[in-house]
């Protein structure tokens, strides 16, 4: 039971262990809620499966709540003579005569309740309260585990989805500066260099030293609006990529690879529908992959490939080149190299698992799993 991290499945099967341990008719096992004002129904025998997470008492009322809120046994030979009895219509009191009530321990902290019921008067000696008791200390420890598992879970899964709006987000604000940047900046720029050819073309008309120094600051001025059109678009291109937009990853990466000069490519790809954070994130990892084989790998051939697998969807990037240290993200680190740290970050945030195997004279090979998880 302790290997079960299902909180369900364990307090069921702690239900069936007590029944048959003490010999009662029927065990319900209820929790104690987050808030420690509580107690919940969480796991019972046939036939009482169906209300299960229905029934709730606050810590101090009936005798389940009066254990948790004492910490201590109770043993209810006619429970309709004890004061502290609270009938639930939904489970079915009037079947049962005697009870017994032990708390689940864990650190001498009450996390639970064990109640079992007998049909027929039953007084349970000091032997059977040990041993329940005893009992129910251990599996308030599996409880305990799949509780505490249960909420690493939902903390995940928050951060899994806050991760992946925070990536959202800083693509929708780069797309909007992007547009900004294309309808703003550039067509000035594209206006103001079609200006100055026009002005270019007008000077033959003036003075000969005139138009000489005229067409040296209209070819400086030009130089210079062609320069900004081309930094402008860089840009445009470093914050959204138009060919994700217009073609989708696929192509986006096909692009990517042939972008390469010098190197021999080799590029099979696959499409996968993924969520647009996640196409940008594969996108900007396979760019600096890339970046990396060109600019310090000494290799003359890369190998690219993106396609589906078992595990989900897996993007690969190996070339011949120089290869990597043994410690080579402590040396990117160390060197500032964030490149290969920012793929790992990258990676991290979309549930992704970034592999690199390398060594120094046989080249590179960058290996990205994304889970089904992360998939559409």
């Amino acid at each position: 039971m302790s290997a079960d991290l299902d909180l369900k499945e364990v307090t069921q099967r702690v239900a069936v262990l007590m029944t048959e341990a003490t010999g009662a008719d029927v065990c319900f096992v209820h929790v104690v809620d987050e808030d420690g004002k509580r107690i919940t129904l969480v796991g019972a025998t046939p036939p009482f499966g169906e209300v299960v997470g229905q029934v709730e008492l606050l810590v101090g009322e009936g005798v389940a709540g009066w254990v948790a809120q004492h910490a201590e046994p109770a043993v209810v030979p006619n429970k309709w003579d004890d004061p502290r009895y609270k009938y639930i219509p939904a489970l079915r009191g009037e079947d049962y005569t005697s009870m017994m009530s032990v708390p689940m321990l864990v650190r001498g902290s009450v996390v639970g309740v064990l109640n079992v019921h007998s049909k027929e008067t039953r007084i349970w000696d000091e032997s059977d309260v040990a041993l329940l008791s005893d009992v129910a200390n251990l599996m308030g420890r599996a409880v305990e585990n799949a509780r505490l598992y249960a909420r690493l879970a939902e903390r995940e899964e928050v951060l899994e989805t806050f991760a992946a709006r925070t990536v959202e987000a800083q693509e929708l604000e780069r797309r909007r500066l992007a547009g900004e940047i294309h309808d703003g900046i550039s067509q000035r720029l594209i206006s103001l260099w079609y200006h100055l050819l026009a002005a270019e073309d007008a000077i033959g008309d003036g003075p000969a030293t005139d138009a000489a120094r005229l067409a040296s600051e209209l070819a400086s001025a030009k130089d210079l609006a062609t320069g900004a059109l081309g930094e402008a678009r860089t840009a445009i291109t470093g914050l959204r990529p138009a060919v994700l937009d217009d073609l989708g990853l696929g192509p986006g990466l096909e692009s990517l690879a042939r972008s390469l000069e010098g190197l021999a490519v080799e590029v099979a790809v696959t499409a996968v529908d993924l969520p647009p954070h996640v196409e940008m994130a594969v996108y900007r990892i396979a760019q600096e992959a890339l970046h990396n084989v060109a600019k310090h790998a000494q290799a003359s051939r890369v190998v690219m490939e993106f396609g589906p697998t078992e595990e989900g969807a897996t993007l690969v990037v190996a070339d011949d080149g120089s290869g990597l240290p043994d410690e080579w993200m402590a040396v990117a680190e160390d060197r500032g190299a964030y490149g290969m740290v920012g793929m790992q970050e990258r990676a991290e945030l979309i549930g992704a698992r970034l592999t690199v195997a390398s060594r120094p004279g046989r080249g590179t090979t960058i290996t990205v799993v994304i889970p089904t998880g992360a998939l559409r």
